[in-house]
């Protein structure tokens, strides 16, 4: 979904933890969204980075659970209910274990594997 729906707006990336530092790798080198347009936002393994940094008007790419650091966003009201930008959530570790506020995602993912217990390859948009 990065490939086809970033690009138009500046891009805030949220992680604290491999698989968020994932999704920013991407923005920057496969990507190549220019540094003026793409601001990353990380904290330590096992601290969360201030959400509330999130531009509105920007698109945020953020992970709901850190898989490898157990450290989970508590809830999504950082998330501006006027935002022009899109939210983009990995959610691998949190569908169908968490709450997720569906007003305020735009673009949410998961894999069967992980979270079904299902083949894996397979990936959920």
């Amino acid at each position: 979904a990065m490939w086809s729906m970033l690009g138009a707006k500046p891009v805030d990336a949220f992680y604290w933890e491999s698989f968020g530092k994932g999704w920013y790798s991407d923005c920057k080198t496969h990507l190549k969204i220019p540094e003026s347009e793409l601001k990353e936002y990380s904290a330590d393994y096992g601290h969360l980075p201030d959400m509330t940094q999130a531009n509105p008007d920007h698109d945020v790419l953020f992970t709901f659970n850190g898989t490898t650091s157990g450290v989970r966003v508590p809830n999504c009201d950082w998330v501006s209910d006027d935002r022009t930008g899109l939210t983009f959530c990995d959610a691998t570790s949190a569908a169908f274990a968490m709450d997720i506020p569906w007003n305020k995602i735009d673009v949410l993912t998961y894999s069967w594997q992980k979270v079904l217990g299902g083949e894996g390859a397979h990936g959920v948009l």
